[in-house]
């Protein structure tokens, strides 16, 4: 909206030109809305999530029957088509069964997840007739679930230190090499040495450490947040 004087442009609302004062004409007049495509008054149609579940799951059941019926056929008994089952079950459990739900919490779900895998070197196990899986698969993948578990747990529960956690994390996950690489040769080699763990663990240390100087250091911190706009 302009001045009919002087031309000079006006705000909404404005009763007089601010340069000459000469009354603005029609001042109550406002735009009007554009009517071009009217509003539809029909509600959006909802994301129907159960269904595209029940097709999800259905075709994760597809090849678990397949495998089952192709390996009945040929060598009538359950040879190969466990592992293939339980893997495809697997992959089920991780990816998909989350989203059944409406709000998963991870708290839960990433312990179930570990189970189902220890559910599956347990089978292989059995079926192999070995014996590592209490040795070997049960304290590995069972100490790694208790670190998964309790630094998803904090991140989700506790908002302040997130520095501390991530550092925390990086010094857990070396000790964690260098228990795994003892596992490994105890239960393998018959004695424990330690070699390639050294590497991890010096990498996974120095990263912890840093992120915790980081954490404690105030001045450093906010300086790298103003350079990498963190």
């Amino acid at each position: 909206m302009y001045c009919i004087k002087c031309g000079v442009e006006l705000s909404e609302g404005q009763k007089k030109c601010p340069l000459c004062e000469t009354e603005v004409y029609h001042p109550e007049f406002l735009k009007a809305e554009n009517d071009t495509y009217p509003k539809k008054d029909t509600p959006p149609e909802k994301f129907e999530q159960k269904g595209l579940m029940f097709i999800v799951t259905m075709l994760f059941l597809i090849p678990i029957v397949l495998c089952f019926l192709c390996d009945i056929s040929v060598h009538k008994t359950v040879i190969w088509s466990g592992y293939a089952m339980l893997g495809i079950a697997l992959a089920y459990l991780v990816i998909v069964l989350p989203f059944w739900f409406r709000r998963p919490n991870p708290v839960i779900f990433v312990p179930c997840d570990f189970v189902g895998v220890l559910g599956l070197l347990l089978y292989i196990d059995l079926t192999t007739h070995g014996s590592w899986f209490m040795q070997f698969a049960f304290p590995a993948v069972g100490s790694f679930a208790i670190l998964a578990t309790a630094f998803v747990s904090i991140y989700r529960y506790v908002r302040r230190g997130r520095l501390y956690l991530y550092g925390g994390a990086f010094l857990a996950f070396g000790g964690y090499m260098l228990g795994l690489e003892a596992l490994i040769s105890n239960t393998f080699d018959g004695g424990v040495r330690f070699i390639w763990s050294r590497y991890p663990l010096t990498v996974a240390w120095i990263i912890g450490a840093m992120l915790l100087i980081i954490a404690m250091c105030k001045p450093l911190r906010n300086s790298l947040k103003k350079k990498f706009f963190l």
